[in-house]
């Protein structure tokens, strides 16, 4: 089950700034932020599921950013298929979003978090009925249940430590693994992300199987879900950028194999 935080400041020159963190089956391949769809959008950039060739988080600079969470709840289905929820990210950048014209999904259950310079709207489909949610301004944190749910775990534990930190007011300057190491030594590199990316590093104190720890690494209903890959990211007006990590060791921060700016 993914993280996300974000912070909604509609009057900042980057109205949105977002942290998310992807756990998935460290088995399922994948590929980090590019231009992988050029037949829909050339202009498209994302995380790439190779099994399904969907994305879990994709962003352009005219329409912001969209990362997809897996919720729990069963979804009926007649032949026992779904959609993949991979399409939902590329379908929200390019203008497509979930239950418009009364369709119901045809894939499992999810949050669909959409941040553009607008602000941000969390679609949620649990199987029954699809409902969205606009964030107000703030620091929200969304997992695999309602945004910002004290009852659930992570957001119970670490989202006042999220608001109370310093939110990023822009792009970050360095990759997220840089961010850590360099928030875990108490330094800032000016960018502003020194405050979430500390508390992240603090985060990491927990086993990764507790239900509390945000770098994941056990079995959950679905299977054995680790934490894959960081991204901080920054949507403005015009320009939506992001810096990527791809984790050496899933749930852990101590190593990165790839780092990417998109």
């Amino acid at each position: 089950m993914c993280t996300v935080v974000v912070r909604v400041d509609p009057s900042g020159a980057w109205p949105v700034t977002v942290l998310a963190l992807r756990d998935e089956s460290p088995e399922r391949p994948w590929d980090p932020p590019a231009a992988w769809w050029p037949d829909l959008d050339p202009t498209v950039r994302g995380v790439r599921d190779r099994s399904a060739g969907g994305a879990w988080l994709a962003v352009s600079d005219r329409a912001g950013l969209a990362v997809v969470l897996n919720r729990a709840e069963p979804v009926p289905s007649e032949d026992g298929t779904w959609t993949t929820r991979g399409v939902l990210p590329l379908d929200a950048v390019t203008g497509t979003v979930p239950g418009a014209g009364g369709a119901l999904p045809t894939t499992r259950a999810f949050n669909l978090v959409r941040a553009s310079a607008q602000g941000v709207t969390v679609d949620t489909w649990d199987g029954a009925t699809v409902h969205s949610e606009t964030l107000g301004p703030g620091v929200h944190m969304i997992t695999h249940g309602a945004p910002d749910d004290p009852s659930a775990p992570r957001i119970g534990r670490w989202l006042d430590a999220f608001r109370d930190a310093p939110a990023p007011t822009g792009p970050p300057a360095l990759g997220p693994f840089d961010e850590l190491r360099a928030a875990g030594a108490g330094a800032d590199p000016g960018d502003g992300w020194a405050g979430w990316f500390g508390v992240l590093a603090a985060s990491s104190s927990l086993p990764a199987d507790d239900p509390d720890a945000i770098l994941r690494d056990a079995v959950e209903p679905d299977g054995h879900v680790a934490t894959l890959s960081v991204v901080a990211a920054a949507v403005g007006h015009d320009r939506t950028v992001l810096q990527h990590a791809r984790l050496a060791h899933p749930g852990r921060l101590d190593g990165s194999v790839e780092l990417h700016r998109a």
